[in-house]
């Protein structure tokens, strides 16, 4: 079974950006949709730039054409459009106006069923006139309202008709395997890719899905790469100065994210650092010149918050790392680095129950780390003078 065909929706009506989006997510996608509201901000002009570009990718104008069918699309294939849209709800008459228009370019019409009150019979007659995509569509209003195209799409598949079968509808990684195994032809996606943080990144992500590669290691790594790709480039800096305005450094953190702490604690120490980690027997008292590092994603822990009170309390500095930008330690810090973005942080199959923060936070740190000692100086040698050697 040949692996599905990846649409992009460009729905954005800022030319530039369109272009820009595509050209991200090229390598990934293998149809260029121009949505309702970009082609009627922007018209032809938009096509036959898309098809300059990208002549290797088909190109779809979302035409949604509910009348004068031929007339309206037959521009638009001469533009270098290879797809053009008509409503199912248009009528037998329209849609084969546009299916008339296709045949001239040897380009193909789809029937967009969104709002078809009989979708199994408007496929049907579709198909028998010519046709060549039958377009299982959810839109926005009733995607809000909760409705998924995947009864439909099923309902549809199993009629076996001879045309290809595209679904559009919310599509995101977390449900494209279903969408596949259900038998879709062309998978459109839209803000799964144009809202992520790196729209290559969720483009590529959803590719690998689509052909049957989305292990869960590469899940992983697409996660942790969006979530580092959405945080502040200038955080390595920032945080740099806090470390070295310190006299000495605490960090603390709770469960999984107090052994990231130590993780970062122990690189620290490496690179010429005095850090004490929070909890430990030894750990001294803190003092006013001093730094205190605190990890929580929710940054509502009890007990952390506690810490960060005291040391407000002497008159230490306090750094938070956080999953949100606004907490109760945040409003209590000198400095917030938030991990990401809010919506990022969404249930993810797979990576339960803070993961996702604990290890894109890991790899944040271990990258200050290397920012350090790049910019630093510090050679690995030294480094190695610095590790413990009762082990």
């Amino acid at each position: 079974m040949a692996s599905p065909l990846i649409q992009l929706a460009l729905d954005s009506l800022d030319f530039d950006q369109t272009i820009n989006l595509a050209t991200q997510a090229a390598p990934y996608v293998d149809i260029f949709e121009i949505g309702t509201p970009c082609i009627k901000y922007n018209g032809i002009n938009l096509v036959k730039e898309l098809k300059a570009r990208f002549p290797d990718k088909l190109i779809l104008v979302d035409l949604k054409t509910m009348d004068a069918g031929e007339y309206e699309a037959t521009p638009f294939y001469a533009a270098g459009a290879d797809i053009c849209t008509v409503l199912g709800v248009s009528g037998l008459a329209t849609i084969e106006g546009v299916v008339k228009a296709a045949k001239a370019y040897n380009a193909e019409a789809q029937v967009d069923l969104i709002n078809v009150p009989d979708k199994l019979e408007c496929a049907r007659a579709a198909a028998k006139i010519g046709a060549h995509i039958i377009g299982v569509h959810t839109g926005l209003d009733a995607q809000a309202a909760g409705q998924t195209p995947f009864a439909d799409l099923q309902d549809i598949a199993d009629l076996g008709l001879n045309v290809r079968i595209s679904v559009a509808g919310g599509i995101k990684q977390s449900t494209v395997q279903q969408v596949v195994k259900a038998g879709a032809d062309i998978i459109v996606v839209g803000a799964a890719i144009y809202g992520a943080p790196s729209p290559a990144d969720a483009a590529r992500s959803i590719r690998n899905l689509a052909d049957g590669k989305g292990t869960h290691q590469r899940m992983v790594i697409d996660k942790i790469g969006s979530v580092l790709a959405a945080t502040d480039p200038s955080s390595a800096e920032k945080l740099t100065q806090h470390l070295d305005k310190a006299a000495r450094i605490f960090v603390s953190g709770a469960g999984r994210s107090g052994l990231v702490c130590k993780f970062f604690a122990m690189r620290l120490v490496h690179s010429g650092y005095d850090v004490s980690v929070v909890g430990e027997i030894v750990t001294p008292s803190i003092k006013k010149g001093d730094l205190l590092i605190i990890i929580s994603g929710s940054g509502e822990t009890e007990q952390l918050i506690a810490f960060a009170k005291s040391a407000r309390k002497v008159g230490a500095s306090i750094i938070l790392i956080s999953a949100k930008g606004s907490s109760t330690i945040g409003d209590m810090a000198d400095g917030v680095f938030q991990i990401g973005t809010n919506d990022q942080y969404a249930k993810v199959f797979g990576m339960p129950m803070g993961t996702v923060f604990e290890l894109s936070t890991l790899f944040f740190l271990e990258a200050i780390i290397s920012h350090i000692i790049h910019e630093k100086g510090i050679p690995e040698e030294v480094m190695r003078t610095r590790h413990a050697n009762l082990e």
